[in-house]
C-alpha cells in the first residue's frame, strides 16, 4: 500500500506542477512522435486504454489549446492530431521534470546494494520525489 501511495503521490504532483495527468503527457508524447498521423482510436490502441478514456484526455487539451484536430482527411471521421505550439512547449516542460524526477529517484540512498529493486526500495525513490523539500538535483 505504500507504493501505491508514493505512485499516486507523485502522479498528483505532476499534475499539480504541469498541469495536465500523466496520462495526458503520454497522449502529448505519442502525438508529438507522430505528428498527423494519430487518432484518438489510433492513440488509444498504442496506450492499451479505452478509447473514451483518450477521447475526454484529448478533449481537454484541444479545449487547452495542446492539441489540434486536421479536418482534411478524405474520411471525416478521421480526425488526425498534432500539437500546437503550446503543446510542444508543454511536452518539452514535461519531459524536463520527469529527467529531472530521474535524477532525483536515483540519488535516493537505498538499503541494499544490489541490482534488483525491492517494491520497499522503489518506495523509498517515489519518496525521495514527494519529499517537500525541492532540492536541485543537476
Amino acid at each position: 500500500m505504500e507504493l501505491k501511495r508514493e505512485l499516486e503521490k507523485a502522479a498528483t504532483r505532476f499534475q499539480r506542477t504541469m498541469g495536465i495527468s500523466v496520462d495526458q503527457y503520454a497522449i502529448l508524447h505519442n502525438i508529438l512522435e507522430n505528428p498527423g498521423k494519430l487518432t484518438s482510436a489510433t492513440v488509444a490502441d498504442s496506450r492499451g486504454i479505452s478509447r473514451a478514456a483518450v477521447s475526454r484526455g484529448i478533449s481537454q487539451l484541444i479545449r487547452r489549446g495542446y492539441v489540434e484536430q486536421s479536418y482534411k482527411s478524405t474520411d471525416r471521421r478521421v480526425r488526425p492530431l498534432s500539437l500546437t505550439t503550446s503543446g510542444k512547449q508543454l511536452e518539452i516542460d514535461c519531459h524536463e521534470a520527469l529527467e529531472k524526477a530521474a535524477r532525483v529517484m536515483s540519488t535516493a540512498q537505498l538499503a541494499t546494494d544490489h541490482e534488483t529493486i525491492t517494491v520497499g526500495e522503489l518506495t523509498q525513490m517515489l519518496a525521495a520525489l514527494t519529499t517537500k523539500d525541492d532540492t536541485e538535483v543537476d
